[in-house]
């Protein structure tokens, strides 16, 4: 470059824009002031450099690519490009080729860029937007639809070809265009935005619409209106529906804030306390009079409210003050949460239960004498709907099943709660009542939950609708046991009583005709041996009778038992056996059984004289548990018995002994059966008798 500048280089300097020329080789021969400006770098330091060493930033853009294809074509480009770095990010660029190289000059539009962009967005947010928008012409006093976007003619059914151009009185007639007409007015009079609902026919959409209108000024003047609509029937709808909700309902409802401040009271809620809107909204809510009854009214109201302040669903039952008596309300309060999840309302409703309560209050006293008949009685009720497959049951029902009230029996359920051997019989007898209407009273066996077998009376009774069909069965339940227990007991009684006419009528006479007769002839004879006869008759006689007593006793049902160790109370009732010589074998570690101690001594005792008594004196007696530890055993190495009579040896009266009273087994039978033992006679190890009692399950057979 020249020190003095040519007059080509001063025209070049004079030009705004920035400005360079390269030669063939892209090395720069001119740089112009701008050009220096937005690189930074001065024509002094370029001189001779390749153009894309000096600015970097070019390499690999739109402007290298373009100016190439200028450069190797011989053809002028213009275009626009975006850059980075110290240029300008939008510049418009023009290049000229010529034998000499390339003269390029670059023009920034980066503002120009910006209003495109801008006016882009505009047009694209216009168009895309959901809300309806439309713009207003302003002519003189007169103001003209211009444009619409889709949305507004989606949601009005308008379109821009019947709209633009067009007065608001030939789009909405005379009434309406004129109420619209007043608020653009009004616009352009405030000269700022305003919003305002108004109500507009348009084709096939409700009339209730919500604007916001604003000025478009431009220097100073209003050029447009532009306004954003949206239609806001179904809000009004539900503002309605509300309004019908809060207000046209008998419940008491309110809305507080969460420090319980009341903002709203509905009409009925007003009017059980006789009070105006004015009387209660801006207070807290528990100093309004609906709750002046007391002290702890309020203190609970307060402790309700923060509660619900904290997130919490309050409800509960009080009694509140209305302008002519007092009402029981089911009252609960409700949060209401914004949009962060933070508490922003509470919704008060309460409802009159005061008759309500006073039903179930006479409800409970019914069935609160029903469950007394129940427990008195013992009885309960069920009942069973075919037409759903469910069962009811009262509460009697439950506990005599030993099921919790949560239960809910199916039909199936229910009979399987029978035992084994009543389950058919209970089968068919419903089978027989919902098919036939034929009702039953039986007595059944039930196998509890608790696997404890129970004794009931169920009678069922048939349930027919309005037009005679049977659509289920009703009836009793009743736990019978004890009864069915002292019948048992009687019968066991009436048995003994016989027994005993047996035995007094019996042996008991046998012994008293030999005293007698006796008796004569030592008043004959005088002799000695006439006495001893008489004297033995009546330790005979005096015998018999100790151990009806004895038996008597020992046949009533055990109400005491404790844990017994067996080995030590054998070891105690055989120090009192005669015979001398007799031993007695304990394997009976330290087993323990639930009894009566002076009932089970009796038994060992019965049993070990038995051993010594029909085993001589020398016996040897053995004493061992049972299998499985459902009881245990006496055995002796004796003669044993007959297997022909070892069912007999339990009978009243039965002896081989000449000196036995044949009461000794009956005895140990009679305690065991009043413990709900069984005893069993059978054969030893070493061929006498042994004498097995059960004490737990056992099957005879």
């Amino acid at each position: 470059m020249a020190d003095t500048p040519s007059e080509y280089e001063r025209l070049t300097e004079r030009i705004s824009d920035a400005y360079c020329a390269v030669d063939t080789e892209w090395q720069i021969t001119y740089w112009n002031r701008r050009m220096s400006e937005w690189t930074g770098v001065s024509a002094a330091d370029v001189e001779g450099d390749v153009l894309w060493d000096v600015v970097p930033a070019l390499c690999g853009s739109a402007i290298e690519s373009r100016c190439r294809s200028a450069m190797q074509t011989g053809e002028s480009q213009s275009f626009e490009a975006e850059l980075s770095g110290p240029l300008p990010r939008w510049v418009e660029v023009n290049s000229y080729a010529d034998d000499d190289g390339l003269s390029i000059i670059c023009r920034e539009i980066t503002e120009r860029k910006v209003h495109e962009e801008q006016a882009e967005l505009a047009e694209t947010l216009f168009e895309n937007t959901q809300d309806a928008l439309f713009l207003i012409d302003l002519d003189g006093d007169e103001f003209r639809l211009e444009r619409v976007n889709p949305a507004y003619e989606s949601n009005s059914g308008l379109t821009n070809d019947e709209l633009r151009g067009r007065r608001l009185q030939d789009v909405f007639g005379d009434e309406e265009g004129a109420t619209i007409l007043e608020n653009y007015r009004e616009c352009v009079a405030r000269r700022e935005p305003m919003e305002y609902e108004e109500r507009v026919s348009v084709p096939d959409e409700g009339p209730y619409w919500e604007t916001r209108l604003a000025p478009v000024i431009v220097d100073g003047a209003i050029e447009k209106l532009v306004g954003a609509t949206r239609n806001i029937t179904e809000r009004k709808e539900r503002e309605r529906r509300y309004n019908a909700i809060f207000n046209q309902t008998y419940q008491f409802i309110g809305l507080m804030d969460p420090d319980g401040t009341l903002l709203e009271a509905n009409e009925s809620a007003l009017e059980f306390g006789g009070l105006d809107r004015d009387d209660v909204v801006g207070r807290p809510i528990w100093e309004t009079y609906w709750w002046q009854l007391d002290d702890g009214t309020r203190r609970e109201l307060r402790d309700a409210v923060a509660a619900a302040a904290d997130g919490e669903f309050v409800r509960y039952d009080v009694e509140v003050q209305g302008a002519t008596e007092t009402a029981i309300i089911d009252f609960s309060i409700r949060p209401i949460d914004d949009d962060s999840g933070e508490v922003a309302l509470l919704v008060t409703e309460g409802r009159n239960i005061t008759e309500h309560k006073r039903q179930a209050e006479k409800l409970e006293q019914k069935r609160e004498f029903l469950r007394q008949i129940q427990t008195v009685a013992a009885i309960g009720g069920w009942e069973v709907d075919l037409r759903t497959g469910t069962s009811r049951w009262t509460e009697e029902v439950y506990r005599i099943h030993g099921m919790p009230r949560s239960y809910e029996p199916t039909v199936e359920e229910g009979i399987d709660f029978y035992h084994p051997r009543d389950r058919a019989t209970i089968e068919e007898a419903f089978e027989r009542l919902t098919r036939e209407g034929e009702a039953y009273d039986l007595e059944l066996q039930i196998v509890t939950n608790a696997d404890e077998v129970r004794w009931v009376r169920t009678l069922g009774t048939p349930w027919y609708d309005g037009s005679g069909e049977i659509i289920g069965a009703r009836g009793t339940f009743q736990d019978i046991t004890e009864r069915k227990e002292r019948e048992r007991e009687l019968e066991r009684t009436n048995e003994h009583l016989e027994e005993f006419a047996s035995v007094v009528s019996h042996d008991l006479r046998n012994p008293l005709t030999v005293a007698q007769v006796t008796l004569e002839l030592a008043r004959q004879s005088g002799t000695v041996e006439n006495f001893d006869r008489i004297e033995a008759a009546h330790m005979r006689m005096n015998a018999l009778i100790d151990d009806l007593l004895t038996l008597a006793r020992q046949g009533q049902s055990v109400t005491e038992a404790q844990p017994i160790a067996l080995d030590s109370l054998i070891e105690s009732a055989f120090e009192t056996i005669p015979g001398d010589f007799a031993t007695i074998e304990l394997a009976i570690d330290e087993y323990r059984i639930e009894a009566n101690e002076a009932r089970l001594r009796q038994l060992v005792e019965n049993l070990l004289s038995n051993a010594v008594t029909h085993g001589g004196d020398d016996v040897t007696i053995r004493v061992g548990l049972l299998d499985d530890g459902v009881g245990f055993y006496i055995a002796d190495d004796g003669p044993g018995i007959d297997p022909a009579i070892r069912e007999d040896v339990f009978d009243w009266g039965y002896s081989t002994a000449n000196q036995g009273t044949g009461f000794g087994l009956a005895i140990v039978a009679s305690i065991a059966d009043a413990h709900g033992w069984t005893v069993e006679a059978t054969e030893s190890a070493e061929g006498g008798a042994q004498f097995d009692v059960y004490t737990g399950q056992h099957d005879p057979g």
